[in-house]
């Protein structure tokens, strides 16, 4: 995409975090922006703010995880822009922590339900669209932890795995039918937002949250380290330069590549895995 003045852009997932950072980033950018997300205060906070602001905005209360959503979101879309350019499926979890077997299958249906569904209906429902104008970009929220492996997260391990997976096979299959449809699949590393914290904050009997103590120490580490993560902001910026661009591979930082390189190793060389970790200092 040449430019994004005067486009519009639908980012899920946009109460807060990188969603949010990504939403004021396309307002800034002069684009028209549809924020979503399933948390109502917050959402319309977040749209009040950005419109506020100046910027082109509404807020649609939407579930992920549900296709009829996301048919919702595209009409809303179009009905007050008239087109859709740029999707970004972004909302996430951490979801469900604690050794895989523990894990009830409530837990892994909730946190996938988010995390993989999320993508999948938002692929199936705004790609055609976005094929049809032929000036769109895709951008899916994944992971470091769709390229390596730690323990006690299995059901975000294989959401983002699955997020990947999928994201590279959309962009052959555009490729493969000539479409100009970007894609930008998103790998975070360690980012400053309370996703780790929204799961704490989740009682243990429900869903999406700490399954027992191991899941409960991952949770206190990784709410640790995320507080030095970079600013949701800086990869708002990385993600407006990357589709104009046309970018698919977007890491936020390098500290995950020995880990990543590790693992492709082993893969060929059918070594034993190693914990999917950079150096914590």
């Amino acid at each position: 995409m040449d430019s994004l003045i005067g486009k519009t852009a639908v980012v899920t997932g946009a109460a807060s975090g990188m969603g949010l950072a990504m939403s004021r980033r396309f307002v800034e950018a002069g684009m028209n922006v549809v924020l979503s997300d399933i948390d109502e205060n917050k959402l319309t906070e977040a749209t009040r703010l950005i419109t506020a602001s100046g910027g082109r905005a509404i807020g649609v209360l939407a579930d992920v995880a549900l296709e009829s959503d996301h048919s919702m979101l595209l009409d809303r879309a179009i009905d007050e822009f008239g087109i859709v350019n740029v999707v970004c499926l972004n909302a996430g979890v951490t979801g469900s922590v604690g050794r895989s077997w523990t894990l009830a299958k409530q837990d892994w249906d909730w946190t996938l339900g988010i995390l993989l569904d999320g993508v999948i209906n938002g692929i199936r429902t705004f790609v055609p669209h976005l094929i049809d104008h032929g000036d769109g970009h895709v951008v899916t929220t994944a992971s470091i932890a769709g390229h390596v492996s730690s323990p006690y997260a299995g059901p975000y391990n294989v959401g983002k795995h699955g997020v990947v997976t999928l994201s590279e096979t959309l962009h052959h299959e555009l490729k493969a039918d000539g479409s100009s449809v970007g894609v930008t699949c998103l790998c975070p590393g360690f980012v400053s937002t309370n996703i780790v914290q929204a799961t704490r904050e989740r009682n243990s009997d429900e869903a999406g949250s700490g399954k027992d103590e191991k899941g409960d120490r991952w949770l206190e580490i990784s709410e640790r380290v995320l507080r030095s993560g970079l600013e949701p902001e800086v990869v708002a910026q990385q993600v407006h330069d990357a589709i104009l661009a046309n970018q698919f591979w977007l890491f936020t930082d390098n500290d995950w590549d020995t880990p990543i390189a590790r693992r492709n190793k082993e893969i060929v060389e059918r070594n034993m895995p190693s914990i999917g970790l950079p150096d914590l200092k």
